[in-house]
């Protein structure tokens, strides 16, 4: 397996990514220990979570695979199975959870946000080492 480096800017953009997740959920535990304080609308502040842990999850594992030489088909089945889990999770299994579609969708929304970046990622900004 061949070794990967990224191209700068690819860099920056997941570095950006990984900012915009840590700010998503910061704003979401800052709403529990300062109720006062509301960086962004309630309907968002309701699910951001999802969305955040699930895009998270994707762009971590993502990237390790593809700096080390990995098949992205592994990439797309951690996606799917992260939203078929998710979907399931949410829907159907009310352990510590009320069913909410909402949070599905932010969920399965954070992993296209993710997967499409890896997309990117794997055609434009892979350089061999």
């Amino acid at each position: 397996m061949a070794k990967f480096d990224f191209k700068k800017k690819y860099l920056i953009i997941y570095l950006c990514l990984i900012v915009f997740d840590a700010f998503l959920m910061l704003c979401r535990w800052l709403e529990h220990i300062v109720p006062n304080v509301r960086l962004l609308p309630d309907f968002l502040l309701d699910h951001i979570t999802n969305f955040a842990l699930c895009m998270l999850l994707l762009l971590i594992f993502g990237i390790t695979v593809l700096s080390f030489g990995g098949k992205f088909r592994g990439i797309t089945a951690v996606a799917l199975v992260t939203s078929v889990l998710n979907i399931g999770y949410e829907c159907f299994i009310p352990i510590r959870n009320t069913p909410d579609i909402l949070d599905a969708v932010f969920g399965v929304i954070g992993v296209a946000v993710a997967y499409i970046f890896l997309i990117l990622l794997r055609k434009n900004g892979l350089i061999v080492k």
